[in-house]
């Protein structure tokens, strides 16, 4: 009897003790998780700050950068939240994008450089014969043709090597979007481009940054055909294409 009863008192310690261990166990592991979790968070913070101060300073550094004209306000008026984007490159290429939001989607229109624009003489010039320095007969003559625009962006790099980045993102052969993988070579390349950068009233540099997003790769064409003196002007698909496109 005693020895059964000492078994048992025995049993019972180390069934206790063995309850108080893994409480133990747990009330250390507890801490070290509140510290993980704590360390955790800290650097995602750290992190999103560091980010969100880098993109910051790029955005400031571009906006000081970029060159702002002057367009009739009555012109932006008829547009109806329209962004033309023109990028003039080396080799006298040219890339003319006007971009639509609508229901959460971003249509992009491709308009042909060489799109004859009705002046106020009454004369037609093709886009690419006028200067995206000073947009307001182009953007007169896209309106009068029955294209609005309420945004302008213009971007001047044809004076630069075709071989180089801004020559090859100029002439459409380098991609903002297929960069945004890297964001500082994203960045550094948008700080190169800001001094070519035209910008129309009302238009902020994060509407530059915002189209790196929109891809341009199949963009709806304006349709045209060529007059009786050689002009290209718009087919009558046209308002067809205008209606889908707003």
């Amino acid at each position: 009897m005693t020895i059964a009863i000492t078994t048992g008192r025995v049993g019972a310690d180390t069934v206790r003790k063995s309850r108080l261990a893994r409480r133990g166990g747990e009330r250390r592991r507890r801490p070290l998780l509140r510290r993980i979790l704590i360390i955790t968070g800290c650097t995602l913070v750290t992190l999103v700050a560091t980010v969100a101060a880098f993109a910051g300073y790029t955005l400031y550094r571009i906006d000081h950068d970029v060159h702002h004209v002057g367009v009739p306000a009555s012109l932006l008026a008829k547009g109806k939240n329209d962004l033309l984007a023109i990028v003039k490159g080396p080799d006298h290429s040219e890339q003319i994008f006007v971009f639509h939001a609508v229901d959460g989607h971003t249509n992009v229109l491709k308009i042909p450089s060489g799109l004859a624009l009705p002046m106020r003489d009454g004369a037609s010039v093709p886009i690419d014969s006028l200067s995206i320095h000073s947009p307001t007969s182009i953007i007169a003559g896209l309106g009068h043709l029955g294209i609005p625009v309420s945004h302008y962006v213009g971007v001047d790099l044809h004076m630069v090597d075709a071989a180089s980045s801004l020559g090859k993102l100029a002439t459409g052969k380098l991609s903002i979007s297929s960069m945004i993988s890297d964001p500082t070579g994203t960045s550094s390349l948008l700080e190169q481009v800001a001094s070519h950068i035209y910008l129309g009233p009302g238009t902020p540099v994060s509407a530059v940054l915002s189209l790196m997003n929109v891809p341009t790769a199949h963009p709806v064409s304006v349709p045209t055909n060529k007059d009786g003196q050689g002009h290209v002007v718009l087919a009558s698909a046209f308002d067809s294409v205008m209606r889908n496109f707003l």
